[in-house]
């Protein structure tokens, strides 16, 4: 790593190199097309059943473009070739993407917790 992240996250290791794996931006979700990709790799996992391994390309390009993007909020001058080339299987990069969905599931937990707030104080101001 060659300076401190921007962000935090967890320490991972591509070809060597270690990064900091932040989640991705919330720009990522409300101009990006992050949800549809996230989506559609869940439902190429859903298709997996024991040992049937098929997940498209498809996929495997949304996947690689999700840690990209993620890894570019502490490296700008990462790519999509340094994140293929780095991950030393198929199985590296699902665990990439399992950090990130667990942090996108703890952002949308998140909102949805300050939403029931906000509607709760709400209703309560307004009925005294």
């Amino acid at each position: 790593m060659a300076k401190a992240p921007n962000f935090k996250g967890v320490e991972i290791e591509l070809a060597g190199t270690k990064y900091i794996l932040p989640p991705l931006p919330i720009k990522a979700f409300s101009k990006g097309d992050a949800t549809t990709k996230i989506q559609r790799i869940q439902a190429d996992f859903k298709k997996m059943q024991g040992d049937d391994f098929a997940i498209t390309s498809e996929s495997i390009n949304d996947l690689v473009s999700l840690v990209t993007m993620a890894l570019q909020r502490n490296y700008p001058g990462v790519s999509e070739d340094d994140v293929e080339n780095g991950c030393e299987d198929i199985m590296t990069l699902f665990g990439l993407f399992q950090f990130l969905i667990s942090q996108s599931n703890e952002m949308q937990n998140r909102i949805a917790e300050a939403q029931k707030n906000a509607l709760r104080e709400f209703v309560e101001n307004h009925q005294k």
